[in-house]
Order: structure tokens, then sequence, then C-alpha cells
């Protein structure tokens, strides 16, 4: 979710709401890991913990700093980008060598619009989470949430 964090910056600095370095394959690679990076390690125990059933602890001990945590959230900020792209109508997937609205999705028009494609990302997303819950139901937010 990192890369979204933009979104009220830049609508409260231009007006619009729209997607900028973060939502670009470099930002999101450089810039949206360390941020990812920052979150995971400084305040995603406290807030885990605080509103679900797990011990701060166990959460501390799987979120220090490590290749393991940057490396997921390198993944998390590229697959959001990756799932941005078949889900808006533009992104500045190439920022900053083309301008952000010299990117249009490829995906978005085979999907059937915007609207459309929405849907099914949101829609897959949804099975999945079903799917994971059915599956693993014992300590399942400890299991979502922590690992």
């Amino acid at each position: 979710m990192v890369p979204d964090l933009e979104v009220p910056f830049v609508l409260l600095f231009t007006g619009t709401q729209d997607r900028l370095v973060l939502h670009s394959l470099i930002g999101g690679m450089t810039l949206g890991t360390i941020i990812s990076i920052a979150l995971a390690v400084l305040i995603y125990p406290r807030l885990t913990s605080a509103i679900f059933p797990i011990k701060k602890a166990k959460v501390r001990e799987k979120c220090h700093f490590s290749l393991a945590v940057a490396l997921s959230c390198l993944l998390g900020c590229l697959s959001h980008v990756l799932l941005d792209v078949a889900n808006h109508s533009y992104n500045p997937f190439f920022w900053p060598f083309l301008s952000t609205y010299q990117t249009p999705s490829p995906i978005v028009p085979l999907l059937g619009g915007v609207t459309m494609a929405s849907l099914i990302v949101h829609g897959s997303m949804a099975i999945l989470f079903v799917g994971l819950f059915i599956n693993k139901r014992d300590n399942f937010w400890e299991r979502l949430l922590v690992g």
C-alpha cells in the first residue's frame, strides 16, 4: 500500500488524484521499498499488536531489518505498481523516462475498461483472501500478518 501514500499529498498540492513517483517502476522499487522497510520495522509491530491478538514480541521477531523483510517490501511495492497497471487507465510506469500521461495501460482495454478491470482485480483478490482464510483458519491473523 506504500505507493498509495503519495495520493493524498498529490491531491493536496495539485488538486488532482494522480499517481506519480511511487507508482513508477523506478520510484516503487527504490523510494517505495525504503519507505516500506521503515514502516515494517518501526511501525508495523506496534500497530499490528495493538489491533490484532498477536504479541508484539512475535511481530518484532519477524519484522526486524533483514534481507527477507527488504525483499518482501520490494516485492510488495513492485506488485502494487504492476496491479495498478491493470487497474487504472494510466500509470506513470516508466517515469521519469516518459511523462505520467504517456504510459496508458495496455491491459485495461483488454479487460473491458477501467470499471471491469477494477472488478476483475478486486474480485480476484477477494477470492484469494477467502481461500487463504478457509485453508489456514487456525491462527489466521498471525499467519497472515506475521508469517
